[in-house]
């Protein structure tokens, strides 16, 4: 189907998204999802009754919260992506049941329910399967739930988690707006606005810029929530205790960050339009860390690199940016977050199967295991890889990490063309003018500094390319098809409108080097284009028992992680594209030389202590160390202290 652009009045939008299925993976990201099919999930309807035939989403009296909705809002985009027939059979499952058990009044989803929260996860699950089918049942269903609130939502309110994420309803109406054109889904936005936290004001103002646990203890926030009435009163009568909740939650900021650009779609302003730059500058400077997420464990917790990401906050935020890419002209800040996200954190959560991850990851982290550490008020058990550590919100939730970010690799535009967000392995299918084209993405990114594109057409035709150059480029390059040669400028996107030939290949040279990156106590980072590298030690995995399929591990160092990078001592960045496999497959396909030097840095209990600020370094013990991709380790460094060698002194 064609790409869905903003109707008036809302703000138009350059960017829309293609179908889905319209972008498959190729060589190392085709390995990756793979690896997630094959892994957790391709079996989770098998092994987990919360959403396995007994789940009330399937007809069961089990759970009919928020679970099987997430794992379809993950399944649909792994299935389609991959062009998986069985898995697609398998969502089909769910999407059909979804679809018989609407009532004659709106409502749909278990009848046990009456919270809008899990049928918001649901319908984004649809609105995809709708692009890649045409299914105009989800337009009926949609249509009729949508007026069921237009309706009721004075009687039958958002309450709880959808007053903190109602940012995704509004989205939702305004596809279906889009598609209809019917007026009133633009006033059931301002009422569903008007029920939603003030993200928009919230961010612009940010005032949560001391770690959670110095702010409130958990003890306290838990027990004022137990105090405190119900949370559908609006505006200023909203509870207080509930509305810092969700105001520090990290899930909730994740999502509620996609909100004022959402709500500048239908009520623009200064606050909305600028509601994502604000937000996330203030929560990077205070609670960020190297690899390109702020903590939350589980709510924003500072910018300590042992303090806890949860995994649902990973991929959440990669879906706000994929969908604000789609809504606005953001310019390059959202392509840089998502693919720094994309290629560090969301790998890192997961052991090299996809079959166990973590709740809490940490950028420096040294020793996974089951022992306290100072989360805000998640478990002992939250850093483990396993089936379901500490909660099961990830278990269900982390399927749409990697599906969606290969169906947001490129987006169509509204002059007809194509643009580029990020240039992983894939293929892209769609219709330009009601003439075939494909597009062809080859040459290993991000494990490469080379990047080649092939068109197939079915005909020569004219239209636009817009490539984005990355800030981290070093004079970058396109080699064009007649021999033309072009240098661009890094931070821009490059627009090339000319008339292709089917066989037409452009070469995208974006030389890099590592870079260091200053983070919480002077630390520093190594960066090489979008990977944050990091320094793993010998690891020993023990199996914990639990789940056959997907067991608890614990992961101990076997060898020394206290090192110091050798401040202003050059490093030596090596590609391997040919090697690039799935994270955590063989060998790493990109690794960096950096001189280093053991240091005095202690554990702290179950985690690493602060990084020294001032190490002293001993010329004679310096040595060159390799850092591989944070992506593909278990333990790691990645904020090093950083210090200067003082000449051995000689009686």
């Amino acid at each position: 189907m064609k790409p869905i652009f903003n109707r008036a009045p809302l703000t138009p939008n350059h960017l829309a998204p293609l179908s889905l299925g319209s972008i498959q993976p190729e060589d190392w990201l085709y390995d990756q999802l793979r690896t997630q099919a094959d892994g957790l999930s391709g079996q989770l309807h098998d092994v987990w009754a919360d959403v396995g035939d007994s789940c009330a989403w399937l007809g069961g009296d089990g759970d009919g919260w928020e679970r099987a909705p997430y794992y379809l809002d993950g399944l649909v985009p792994l299935a389609w992506g991959l062009n998986d027939e069985k898995l697609k059979a398998l969502a089909m499952r769910y999407i059909e049941w979804i679809l018989a058990s609407q009532r004659e009044d709106g409502w749909f989803g278990p009848e046990k329910n009456s919270d809008y929260w899990p049928l918001m996860v649901a319908l984004k699950a649809l609105m995809q399967y709708f692009t890649a089918s045409g299914d105009k049942r989800v337009l009926v269903l949609m249509d009729k739930f949508f007026k069921y609130q237009y309706k009721n939502l004075s009687t039958h309110p958002l309450k709880d988690w959808a007053v903190a994420r109602g940012g995704e309803n509004m989205h939702l109406a305004l596809w279906l707006y889009n598609i209809t054109g019917q007026k009133y889904l633009l006033e059931l936005c301002r009422r569903l606005k008007m029920q939603t936290l003030d993200w928009p004001n919230f961010f612009h103002t940010f005032s949560n810029t001391m770690p959670m646990a110095r702010e409130m203890k958990w003890n306290r926030l838990e027990e004022a929530l137990g105090e405190e009435k119900d949370e559908s009163l609006e505006g200023e009568h909203r509870p207080y205790f509930r509305t810092k909740y969700h105001y520090t939650h990290g899930v909730d900021l994740a999502m509620g960050l996609k909100t004022p650009g959402i709500i500048n779609l239908f009520k623009s302003g200064f606050k909305e339009q600028g509601g994502f730059k604000f937000g996330w500058s203030k929560l990077m400077k205070y609670h960020g860390v190297a690899n390109g997420m702020f903590t939350c464990d589980e709510h924003i917790n500072g910018a300590s690199p042992t303090q806890g990401t949860e995994t649902c906050a990973v991929v959440e935020l990669m879906y706000t940016l994929e969908t604000l890419i789609g809504l606005g002209d953001y310019g390059q800040e959202l392509p840089d977050i998502l693919e720094k996200i994309a290629y560090n954190a969301l790998p890192a959560a997961f052991t090299p199967d996809m079959r166990c991850h973590q709740y809490d990851q940490q950028a420096n982290q040294v020793l996974v295991s089951k022992a306290p550490r100072d989360w805000y008020n998640n478990g002992d058990d939250a850093n483990i890889y396993g089936f379901a550590p500490h909660f099961g919100c990830c278990t269900a939730n982390y399927h749409q990490g990697w599906p969606k970010f290969v169906a947001s690799l490129w987006y169509a535009t509204s002059d007809c063309g194509l643009s580029a967000v990020s240039y992983a392995p894939c293929t892209v299918r769609t219709s330009l003018m009601g003439t075939p084209v494909k597009l062809r993405v080859s040459g290993g990114y991000p494990f490469s500094q080379t990047v080649k594109i092939q068109l197939t057409l079915k005909r020569d035709m004219e239209f636009p390319l817009y490539l984005r150059i990355p800030f981290w480029a070093r004079q970058p390059m396109i080699y064009l098809p007649d021999g033309e040669i072009m240098q661009v400028h890094s931070g821009e996107t490059t627009c090339l409108r000319r008339k292709w030939r089917s066989g037409d290949e452009i070469k995208l040279e974006m030389p890099t080097a590592p870079r260091l990156t200053r983070w919480y106590h002077q630390s520093g980072a190594v960066e090489l284009g979008p990977l944050l590298m990091a320094f793993q030690p010998k690891e020993k995995w023990t199996n914990l028992g639990g789940k056959d399929f997907a067991p608890d591990w614990m992961v101990e160092p076997e060898s020394a992680w206290n090192w110091a990078l050798v401040r202003d001592e050059p490093m030596k960045a090596m590609f391997s594209p040919e090697k690039a496999a799935a994270f955590g497959k063989g060998e790493p396909a990109a690794k960096v030389l950096v001189k280093a030097a053991p240091v005095d840095w202690p554990m702290d209990g179950a985690v690493c202590a602060s990084v020294p600020m001032v190490p002293a370094l001993s010329e004679q013990n310096t040595q060159v160390i390799e850092l591989v991709p944070y992506g593909s380790t278990g333990l790691r460094i990645s904020q090093f202290p950083v210090g200067v060698v003082k000449p051995e002194t000689h009686s």
